[in-house]
Formats: structure tokens, sequence, C-alpha cells
């Protein structure tokens, strides 16, 4: 979070202190921390101010992921298609698996209250959506790919979302140092579950 203080007006500015505040919040405290006020407090304004911006914490936090969502799907745009299947998803792996450190313990957390409440304000409509467009920016990543490489996706609808899955789940390993424990190297489990991913999207 910058110490500037942001100057008076700059409404998108004072939005970016607190979404940085939250998101400090967020690793060091975890979901349970996340309170308006404490969002407030680090972002350098009044829980009145933060109010202003959104409805409540579940906003903030969805506000939080449909941002790097967006990262990602920059990301996988922009990849070079020659890297093959297994390339792009090595390529991709830092950022699912930084996306699932700050996010992924408290999103079943932030799921439950969202819909205990029956909320569907505008930052959770949102983040919804963007994870659907991360999905298609995804499938459209691994089509061109394999294109560019002369092969055939198998085709289901299903294949971007185990994709995506599979992926979470080396992130999970990563970050709980599953494998390592068994000494199998970072990298190397990395490698060997990109190249398997591949091997179970390509028709034969």
């Amino acid at each position: 979070m910058s110490t500037e203080q942001t100057a008076w007006g700059d409404a998108e500015g004072r939005r970016r202190d607190i979404l940085s505040s939250a998101e400090l919040i967020l690793e060091q405290s975890g979901y349970a921390g996340l309170t308006m006020r404490a969002i407030a407090v680090g972002a350098g304004v009044s829980s009145g101010t933060v109010y202003q911006y959104f409805s409540g914490k579940e906003d903030v936090f969805a506000a939080l992921m449909e941002r790097r969502l967006d990262e990602l799907q920059h990301t996988l745009a922009n990849l070079d298609r020659s890297l093959g299947i297994a390339g792009v998803l090595r390529e991709i792996e830092p950022q699912v698996t930084e996306l699932w450190r700050r996010f992924g313990r408290s999103a079943a957390q932030w799921e439950a209250k969202v819909l205990s409440g029956g909320r569907r304000g505008k930052e959770i409509t949102g983040s919804a959506q963007d994870y659907r467009k991360t999905i298609k920016a995804l499938a459209r990543a691994l089509s061109e790919t394999a294109a560019a490489s002369g092969q055939t996706l198998i085709d289901d609808p299903a294949l971007p979302h185990w994709v995506w899955d599979s992926l979470i789940g080396l992130a999970d390993d990563l970050l709980l140092q599953g494998a390592r424990s068994n000494r199998v190297k970072p990298a190397h489990l990395v490698e060997f579950a990109t190249g398997a991913i591949e091997r179970g999207v390509i028709a034969r």
C-alpha cells in the first residue's frame, strides 16, 4: 500500500487505497479480520468513506478477487501460443498460486456469508462474471495454443473448468508443500502436473 496521501477528490485513488488495505488485512488476519473499520484504518479514511465505495466486506473481498482475475485474463490473452499447452499453464501457475494463497482459504467463508444473506450486490455479481470471463479466457488460450501446435482439444464444455480446478489443486499442494514433504521439488511437480494436464485434454 502506498504511503503517499491520496489527493482529495481522487475517487479512483481512494478506491485503490481501500483495496490495498483490505488485501493486506486479508493476508495477515484472514477473512475474520477483514472488517470495514480495519480497512478504513489501513486506508487512512473513515469507515463512512469505505461504505461510500463498498456496501460491506463481502463486496470488498469480491473486488479484490475481480482485480486478480482481471490480471490473469490479461496474462492469458498475451501469452505466446507457441509455448504449448503445458508451457502456457506453467506461465500462469504463479498467478494462480498467488490468487489461491491470498483468497483460497477465505473464499468458502465469503461464499457462505453471501449465500446465507441472499446478497447479490454489484461487486459480487461482477466477481462471478469475472470468474466466467477467466474460464473463457483460459478456454480460448488452450484452444489457440493447441491449434498452433497442430493438436486438437477434447470437445467438452467441462474441459476449461477441469483445467482450472487442476491448477488450483496444484497451487494448494505447492502452498502446503505436500509434495515437497515427500521430496518432490516444486519445479518438478509443476512440470509433471502441467504435462499431465496437457495429455489429459488432447484428443487422441
